[in-house]
């Protein structure tokens, strides 16, 4: 019996050790173009072309991105075609 004490004394020594948390994304997210940057989705735009764009949080570039049907809100990384001027 001595030994399943060693390894459930163990456990709850590893169960006290400090642990990191990870940021899980709660958003719909892209990188920008322009500055690389990691920006949420906060709309969608829609240029006079008939394309989707967002807007950089960072730099504030028009990010043309590939409308995937997702809501801002649903977490994912939408793929950055090109830049809108």
């Amino acid at each position: 019996m001595g030994n399943c004490a060693a390894i459930y004394t163990a456990r709850l020594d590893a169960s006290c050790a400090p642990r990191q948390h990870l940021r899980v994304p709660t958003s719909l997210q892209f990188i920008c173009n322009s500055c690389k940057a990691l920006s949420s989705v906060q709309t969608f735009e829609q240029a006079p072309g008939g394309s989707y764009f967002c807007r950089c949080e960072k730099c504030g570039t028009k990010n043309q991105v590939v409308h995937t049907g997702q809501t801002p809100s649903q977490p994912g990384l939408l793929p950055v075609t090109g830049v809108i001027q």
